[in-house]
């Protein structure tokens, strides 16, 4: 199945949740099985994929808004251990390094959907602007404005894990 890996990462960024990603991904895969015959050979099969995406994950949506979500015992947070060492950074890729995927995971999902789903797309999977607008059925220019508003957000947000760990903006 072709781009399998990069519609998983994608539902995984949108879902926020192994599982909920693979029903999702596997949504994706037949629906896109079931309307085979509306892909145009020759033109972009990711982003053909990544758009039934996106319809598959606002349909689950709407489906929630009507019958409301479960939380699974294992979804439940858990406090993370306090420690009293504290943690100096040399450069600001051992800042980078400190943060957990669960963290920056956690950042990503802080962000309005549409931005979410945007720099995920643009910075994480090095999708062109181009396709992205395409993808969303918005214009290029939105693809970059929101990009540039969710890059800004997360910066503030994992500013935040960085005072947590310890930093205090100083990198020696």
């Amino acid at each position: 199945m072709p781009y399998l890996d990069n519609v998983f990462r994608t539902a995984f960024v949108l879902c926020g949740s192994r599982d909920e990603a693979d029903d999702l991904t596997q949504a994706t895969y037949l629906k896109a099985f079931g309307q085979f015959a509306s892909y145009r050979p020759g033109t972009n099969c990711k982003a053909w994929l990544m758009r039934i995406l996106r319809n598959s994950w606002i349909d689950r949506l709407r489906h929630r808004k009507v019958v409301g979500t479960e939380l699974q015992v294992e979804q439940l947070p858990l406090a993370a251990p306090e420690s009293d060492e504290e943690t100096h950074w040399t450069n600001a890729e051992d800042i980078l390094e400190s943060f957990a995927d669960e963290q920056i995971i956690e950042a990503l999902h802080e962000l309005p959907e549409a931005q979410r789903l945007v720099v995920f797309l643009v910075d994480v999977e090095q999708t062109p602007v181009e396709e992205v607008a395409d993808i969303l059925d918005v214009p290029a220019g939105t693809v970059k404005s929101r990009a540039s508003r969710a890059r800004a957000k997360l910066k503030v947000l994992l500013m935040d894990h960085a005072a947590d760990l310890g930093y205090d903006g100083r990198v020696k």
